[in-house]
Formats: structure tokens, sequence, C-alpha cells
């Protein structure tokens, strides 16, 4: 065979070809997938801090559930609990959100576990008309962005006529800091459970 004559390609078997077709379709999503990812998590952190809620006081920033706002404490009103409480017009039901400080019995609790339980309890003792049985416990871990911690929900079941109560707490942390949320709710106006672990989860520190 002359030297200088040009080689045939090689053979690729169908087979072969097959596979090839395949990985660079598999690359050529995986590419499209990264990108999509990235636009929708750019979206969702651009609509995140667009809704977030500013507390100096707290040193904390959250996004509220949908339908509830920052409630006015004009007039010279002060929270008894807390530096924020939100509200659903027209609803019923209150959350409280804070900085987990040396006001509330549940910061001298390390474990953020205990800490929500020691939270969720006093708040019912102090916000509840009358005692009761507490049922349908239920503690969560939470894993947010900035924040991890964890919650505590109840139930109280009244002897009287009075509707059941709902309570949730939640204390969750960064580095030192500490915060803390109290979802308190009845039968008529219960607590979203859901949006509740996701008030949680949205803190972030300022």
């Amino acid at each position: 065979m002359d030297p200088n004559q040009s080689q045939p390609p090689p053979t690729v078997s169908r087979r072969t070809a097959r596979w090839t077709i395949a990985a660079c379709a598999v690359l050529l999503i995986g590419s499209l997938t990264g990108v999509a990812y990235l636009a929708v998590s750019q979206w969702r952190s651009n609509s995140d801090a667009a809704d977030r809620i500013v507390s100096e006081a707290a040193g904390m920033s959250f996004v509220a559930p949908e339908g509830w706002q920052e409630a006015s404490q004009e007039g010279g009103g002060r929270l008894v609990y807390g530096q924020v409480a939100l509200e659903q017009p027209g609803g019923e039901g209150a959350i409280l959100l804070g900085k987990l400080d040396s006001s509330l019995f549940a910061s001298a609790e390390s474990d953020n576990a205990k800490a929500a339980c020691t939270l969720g309890s006093g708040m019912g003792e102090f916000f509840l008309p009358s005692s009761g049985e507490r049922v349908d416990r239920e503690n969560r871990e939470v894993k947010g962005r900035e924040v991890d911690g964890d919650s505590c929900f109840y139930r109280v079941r009244f002897a009287d006529d009075d509707p059941q109560a709902e309570v949730y707490a939640a204390v969750v942390s960064s580095g030192d800091e500490r915060w803390w949320i109290t979802w308190l709710g009845n039968a008529d106006a219960p607590v979203d459970r859901a949006a509740a672990h996701a008030l949680a989860e949205s803190i972030q520190p300022l």
C-alpha cells in the first residue's frame, strides 16, 4: 500500500454510533437542565427577596405565610413577647416572632428541640384561656437556607365547650444567634403546619 495514499476513515459500528449519540444527548440535556435550574433558582431568589419582612430589632428577615401581613403597632402598642406580630386580615389566629433572648424561659435550653417544646408550652399557658389536655403532639426538624433547628406542635382539648386550640413553636439558629416563632390557632383557624414550617425555614440573619 502506498504510504502517501490517504487512509480510509475508520469504520464505526452502528452500536458505537448509537451510544455516542445517546451520550451527546445526555450531556446536552444535562447542560440545559443546569441552565434551567440556575434560572429557576435566580427567579426564586429574587421573588423571595421581594417578599421578605425585615426586623432590625430581631436581627432577622423572613417570608410571611401567604395571606398574612405584619401587624401595625401604631398607637403605642407593644408586644408582650417578640419583635414582630403577623395577622391575617379578617381571620383569627396570631403569629409571633422574635430573637430568643433571656426574656423567654426557652433561652435557657441550649438544645433547639427542647427550647422549641419549652417555648410552645409556655406560650400555650400564657395565651390560652384555660388548661386542657394536650394531644396530637408532633416534633420536626427545621432546615432552612441559613438556619436550622426544631419545631413542636400540639393541640389543646378543653373539658368545657371552648373550641380546640393549636400551638406551633419553632426555634432556629445560625451560629450563636437564635430566633423563635409561635403560631396560635383554633378549630376555626387551625395552624397551617406546612406554612409554619416554611416560615421557620425562611428566617435569615441580617
